[in-house]
């Protein structure tokens, strides 16, 4: 076991209906979520999942959200200073999907290697008309990066894994960390929005497979009954308030 440390990481807050959290909701109401990184330590890499907002359009989404919720600390520079490191020293980005609040930031890792499923990249270029406003090019078309597209579940490192959770996207992903003493937790990106979605199996209102959807759902939570492990679902405001935050860790 070679994982040292799991960092959460806090990028903000931005406003969501949650006829968008929630398949088949009909609610108009909107509220706060947050949106979320985490940096894994192992022995031999250092590993960032998902990267938040784009910097660049923070100034906007605060001037036109009113439930925008955005600091400097909340920065992602600013949240790996707190831990000692630089975008540099990050050796692996996985990217659990394309959308603009867990992509925003890849264009900070110039140096290092950046993970996702073909599916999604191919189709983040190409994307259904109702998916469109949610892709923003500028965040992953970047000439001289250094790509890996998979293809379904990869082990980075011993205790890291990547798990394949489609539905929400075509090619989205979550990552499996094990923990020494904390044990198993699933990072489990857009999947599962809120603990709801876990509990009831609900996929998101934002999706664009719900049946695939529900069944990546079921399959985390048959991985963390198998594991005895935790799944940390991406935007429960809720959840958010028991999470470790950085710069204190899971070990």
């Amino acid at each position: 076991m070679t994982v040292k440390a799991l960092y959460a990481l806090q990028n903000g807050f931005i406003g969501f209906e949650k006829s968008g959290l929630f398949y088949a909701d009909r609610s108009a109401e909107r509220v706060a979520i947050p949106v979320a990184c985490y940096l894994v330590r192992t022995g031999d890499a250092t590993i960032l999942f998902d990267t938040g907002l784009s910097p660049r359009a923070v100034p906007g989404i605060v001037r036109t959200d009113p439930l925008a919720r955005f600091e400097d600390a909340d920065l992602l520079v600013h949240r790996l200073d707190s831990i000692g490191l630089e975008p540099s020293d990050v050796d692996v980005v996985v990217l659990s999907h394309l959308h603009f609040d867990h992509a925003g930031g890849a264009a900070l890792f110039q140096s290092s290697e950046l993970v996702v499923q073909q599916d999604e990249y191919a189709y983040a270029h190409y994307p259904a008309a109702f998916f469109a406003p949610l892709y923003y090019t500028k965040n992953f078309d970047l000439p001289g990066y250094r790509w890996r597209l998979i293809e379904g579940d990869a082990q980075l490192a011993p205790g890291v894994t990547i798990v394949r959770s489609e539905g929400h996207t075509p090619g989205h992903q979550s990552l499996l960390v094990q923990l020494q003493e904390t044990g198993p937790i699933i990072l489990a990106g857009d999947c599962c929005y809120w603990q709801r979605s876990i509990d009831e199996e609900i996929p998101p209102g934002v999706v664009w497979d719900p049946t695939r959807a529900m069944h990546s759902i079921k399959r985390l939570k048959t991985l963390a009954r198998l594991t005895g492990g935790r799944i940390f679902p991406s935007h429960d405001p809720v959840f958010w308030q028991t999470v470790i935050q950085a710069p204190d860790a899971y070990r």
